[in-house]
């Protein structure tokens, strides 16, 4: 009996990592399940949010988790995506910002409609040169507000824009090429 039973409960805990981080409820636009983000900072992201997809038609959603339960950062995105059913049909107009912090990963996950815009490159880049250095500074409300400001600018004003804005934000230069000037 006490086979089975060690049998039983090692069954379940190899599930529970193998199925990682569960889906979260989509509550909003802004699900901070990490709970690192100020309520002042939820509430402007959530006006922002809602202002661009009035405004365009995407939809773009920022989900903060503790960890990832050992899955993938790219796995988990795109599953909560997929689950969220992110963007307008036929458009795939959506964009989902995951932040893990145990697991200190990022990921903007893009849909088909929207990736000739924000390109998996530029995507990168907003995260590196743009909210890294202010989650390495501790300042987790400053990167995702700027992270998602970026976001906003590169899809209603283009990548050399939103280039330029994560470049100021940061307070450097964008060098002509797009990379940024130290």
């Amino acid at each position: 009996m006490r086979i089975l039973l060690r049998c039983f409960f090692t069954l379940l805990l190899a599930a529970g990592v193998a199925f990682g981080a569960e889906v979260p409820y989509l509550s909003g636009r802004v699900n901070d399940n990490a709970e690192i983000l100020s309520p002042e900072t939820r509430r402007s992201l959530s006006e922002q949010l809602k202002a661009h997809e009035d405004g365009t038609g995407n939809q773009i959603v920022v989900l903060t988790i503790p960890t990832l339960g050992g899955e993938s950062i790219e796995e988990y995105t795109v599953k909560v995506f997929q689950d969220w059913k992110l963007g307008q049909r036929g458009k795939d107009n959506g964009v989902l910002v995951v932040v893990s912090i145990q697991d200190r990963r990022m990921r903007i996950e893009v849909g088909y409609g929207l990736e000739p815009t924000l390109t998996d490159l530029l995507a990168g880049r907003i995260i590196r040169n743009v909210m890294t250095p202010r989650f390495k500074a501790g300042d987790y409300n400053g990167g995702v507000l700027d992270g998602v400001q970026t976001i906003i600018t590169v899809l209603e004003k283009g990548a050399a824009a939103g280039l330029e804005a994560g470049a100021e934000q940061e307070g450097r230069t964008p060098s002509a090429s797009g990379f940024d000037a130290m």
